[in-house]
């Protein structure tokens, strides 16, 4: 894994296989959330933007969505979407589970 700047941070998680996955959270340039970051688009090579997050109170999932800006606008037909759970039946906020991040 590259070496973190200075507002990244490394997380341990576990992906739906129940395997643990290094993940790194920044804050974002254009809402300045914490949010996880994604990687490059495989058709231009840009960097995955954070575009919006939402919070599924039923589930308790709350989905990071993605794009990339690279492409051109017709051509842009998927985001990458990050769902996260705290692992608990209990249903916390957003804002609280982005702060038990840290």
């Amino acid at each position: 894994m590259p070496e973190l700047k200075s507002d990244e941070y490394k997380l341990s998680a576990i992906n739906p296989k129940n395997e643990v996955i290094d993940v790194v959270v920044c804050k974002c340039g254009h809402c300045n959330e914490i949010v996880p970051k994604v990687g490059t688009c495989p058709d231009c090579n840009t960097v995955y933007e954070h575009k919006n997050t939402v919070e599924n109170p039923e589930s308790g999932f709350i989905h990071f969505i993605y794009e990339c800006s690279g492409c051109p606008p017709a051509k842009r037909k998927a985001q990458k979407i990050i769902k996260i759970n705290d692992g608990n039946e209990n249903k916390k906020s957003r804002e609280d589970l982005i702060k038990s991040f840290f």
